[in-house]
């Protein structure tokens, strides 16, 4: 009996299918490592405790009592999963909500489905963690699914429609999202009626639908705020402005952030690989998708396809939606426009025969799909071996369970010694420190705190650059009663905030606990010295050891984050041993060449630097290395290769602001000043405070109106150089170095008279500062 391609395309299909949901179930089988995972928990074990539904804050101490509107359904389901089955049980609960997406993805059995999904995979994954938005998640798939299978004739289920609104808008402010679903419905079918042919099928859908889609508003009202729902799910979800003087979580927020557009995309499309590459196919797939429907005709779910193209990219938080959405539209419309031959033609909307443009034979659909198949293994493979997370996040490992950054030893040994509160936090540590350690120690500022207390926000954000035994530390210590700190050091997530060496080496704050992910000091007080006399150690002898037992991933996490917090402590012989063991274990790791390049940079072992920075590159084409590079070049003096390695990171990350800074600085000193005015431009652009909070933040406008007056001075253009640096001064009346700059502007420019003024401004604060 010979060999039949005909009879096994469906059966090599069917593999694919398996291997796309296996892959699906892999790819969120990791550890929990969400920052908001812990305050949705604690809110669940509030509503569980007290048996009442929070309308105020009752997790912070900063916050306590200001209104909160947030539906607390999903944490009550977190918690009771968590209860049960611990942190393993939502490792578990999450990866079985991605695989049922997915599931309802490729439920037609169609081969354009299956590819589309199996594109979608990671970004589904990456939303599915154990949060509230998990849901949204999950009822936008069966939604929108739900709207388009009606739309095209096929089986549905409008009835559904309203208990899923009912249950979602108790359960996470993302309903809107199901609204906007039944917005694309209504588009596609107005959209249709401009055709004559169409027009009566329309009518006939719209006739029977809309008392479900009725429903599903009404439905939304049922919830413990009414109609009030909405203006909390306008404003979490990013999509209202922020009150005018205050911060613009819309940009200071990673998940809101947008996609930039970059060479680097390219690389992406060939590199099966790489976390990103199923997103930025789907980039592309959504503006061949969307130009296909505009030549048959389908206006409307053109419209829909170039939209959820924007958002896709506006905003890293909808790019699960964005997804779903192109799969959802695209699948049946690529295996309608792709038919293999042993299938025949296929059935589109209302039951009718739709002709193919392009017929495939058996044999090459088998290869084509065989090479899928192959693709698919990679990727289950990479996230069985946690490779995929090695070279992209590393918050996350493969399997069930929590992941290795979360403090929980310096939060047992905080419960233990029974510390005094209040405790700071940093912003990312805030939730996990809600759940571990309230409700005794209520935290200091949590994921939400961008709504419920911006300006603690921007507060935090000014502390950071501020050393511990300063002014500012000791008012805000002494403002919010704030006995202990804790703070995060695993991996990058520390360093990039409080500088452990200062603090361990502070008069105000002493250490008394430490291991490779965190810290614990202590306020030096009279009340605190029992705790201090008898707990106190030294950072730079503190010894740190992994589990006997441990596994592989674990001691590699053990290495990674005790070679940075060595680093840190500056204790550099120990971090880059420890680095050394880590990069043994797992060799793609581009972090360990990271921290290593640092370590060498301090050291000015420049060329080793220069080494690693491009080792880390090779494995991971990160902005943060490439920014790191071109520091290093501009350490060394080679501005023109500085100039070229920031560029390159500033279009490539989702927060350049710094990045711009850097590079405007670097054009003034290659006497590149109309590149440096462009810099300057785009570091405002993507600044956190921008559209009323620019008041917020008057050093960094001031540094960058400074920055233009010198870009102009080099032109020559004297008017608007004082022009900017009277901007500057306005900004910061109190730094005396801008009015000496002003007035040698004013010199240089023959205003004799307003520089003596200047200068005289500038002496006399230098006076009240040496007075102080």
């Amino acid at each position: 009996m010979g060999f039949s391609a005909q009879k096994a395309y469906p059966v090599v299909r069917s593999i694919f299918i398996l291997l796309v949901l296996l892959s699906a179930l892999c790819a969120s089988l990791h550890t929990v490592a969400d920052y908001d995972m812990g305050w949705h928990l604690a809110t669940g074990r509030y509503v569980v405790q007290h048996h009442q539904i929070p309308h105020t804050d009752v997790l912070s101490f900063t916050s306590a009592g200001k209104p909160w509107a947030y539906p607390p359904f999903a944490g009550v389901l977190l918690y009771l999963t968590y209860s049960a089955f611990g942190y393993a049980g939502l490792s578990w609960f999450c990866a079985l909500a991605c695989l049922a997406v997915v599931a309802y993805l490729v439920r037609w059995g169609d081969i354009g489905s299956a590819v589309l999904a199996m594109f979608a995979v990671q970004s589904i994954a990456a939303r599915t963690a154990p949060r509230a938005d998990l849901f949204s998640t999950v009822f936008f798939a069966l939604f929108l699914g739900e709207l388009w299978a009606y739309h095209r004739g096929t089986r549905s289920r409008p009835w559904l429609l309203p208990v899923i609104m009912m249950l979602w808008v108790n359960l996470h402010p993302g309903f809107i999202a199901g609204l906007g679903a039944i917005g694309a419905y209504l588009l596609i079918e107005v959209s249709d009626l401009l055709f004559a042919e169409r027009r009566q099928a329309v009518l006939l859908r719209l006739r029977t639908i809309w008392p479900w889609l009725v429903a599903c508003g009404v439905a939304t009202l049922v919830n413990p705020w009414g109609p009030r729902i909405y203006v909390a799910s306008l404003t979490l979800s990013g999509l209202a402005a922020p009150a005018q003087g205050k911060l613009n979580s819309n940009a200071f927020i990673g998940e809101f952030r947008g996609i930039p557009i970059s060479p680097h995309l390219l690389y992406q499309l060939i590199d099966v690989r790489h976390m990103e590459n199923g997103f930025t196919w789907l980039l592309l797939l959504a503006l061949f998708l969307g130009g296909l429907f505009l030549w048959k005709r389908q206006l409307g779910p053109a419209v829909i396809a170039f939209v959820a193209l924007y958002f896709g990219l506006a905003h890293a938080r909808y790019m699960a939606m964005f997804a779903i959405t192109i799969a959802t539209l695209g699948g049946l419309l690529l295996s309608e426009l792709f038919v293999i031959n042993g299938e025949g033609a296929s059935t589109g909307e209302a039951g009718k025969i739709t002709r193919s443009l392009f017929r495939i034979p058996d044999t090459v659909a088998i290869i084509v799909v065989v090479a899928f198949c192959g693709v698919a293994l990679l990727h289950i493979a990479d996230f069985v071996s946690s490779r995929t997370y090695v070279v992209f996040n590393s918050d996350w490992r493969f399997g069930a369970g929590e992941s290795s950054w979360f403090p929980a030893r310096a939060a047992a040994f905080i419960q233990r010694e029974q510390l005094p509160g209040n405790i700071f936090e940093e912003y990312a540590l805030g939730g996990y420190a809600a759940w571990t350690l309230g409700p005794q120690y209520p935290d200091f500022i949590d994921g939400r705190g961008d709504r419920l207390s911006p300006d603690l926000v921007v507060e935090q954000r000014k502390l950071y650059t501020e050393g511990p035994d300063s002014q500012l530390w000791q008012t805000e210590a002494d403002r919010w009663n704030l006995n202990v700190l804790l703070v995060s050091t695993s991996g990058f997530r520390g360093l990039q905030k409080m500088d452990p060496f200062a603090f361990c080496h502070s008069a105000t704050w002493h250490p008394v606990y430490m291991d490779d992910v965190s810290l614990v000091l202590l306020r030096n007080t009279a009340q605190n010295r029992p705790w201090i006399d008898r707990l106190q150690i030294d950072c730079r002898t503190q010894q740190l050891s992994p589990y006997n037992a441990a596994s592989r991933p674990a001691l590699y996490d053990f290495y990674l984050n005790s070679g940075a917090l060595f680093f840190e402590l500056h204790r550099d012989q120990e971090s880059e041993a420890s680095l050394r063991h880590a990069s043994e274990l797992y060799p793609e790791d581009p972090n360990v060449h990271v921290l290593l390049a640092s370590l060498f940079q301090r050291k000015q072992r420049y060329r080793e630097a220069e080494q690693e920075y491009l080792a880390a590159l090779t494995l991971n084409q990160n902005s943060g290395a490439l920014y790191s590079l071109g520091s290093l070049y501009a350490s060394e003096g080679r501005n023109v290769e500085a100039v070229e390695a920031i560029e390159r990171a500033a279009k490539e990350s989702t927060a350049p602001l710094d990045m711009y800074m850097t590079l405007g600085k670097l054009q003034i000193a290659l006497n590149h000043p109309e590149q440096s005015l462009a810099a300057f431009a785009e570091a405002k652009k993507n600044s956190p405070f921008r559209n009323g909070g620019e008041s917020l933040a008057p050093e960094l406008y001031a540094e960058i109106a400074e920055g233009n007056s010198e870009a102009h001075r080099l032109q020559g253009n004297w008017p608007e150089a004082i022009a900017f640096q009277l901007e500057a001064t306005r900004l910061t009346p109190l730094v005396g170095s801008r009015w000496k700059r002003l007035a040698d502007l004013y010199e240089a420019n023959g205003q004799m008279q307003f520089a003596a003024e200047a200068r005289q401004h500038a002496a006399e604060l230098q006076v009240a500062n040496t007075s102080r």
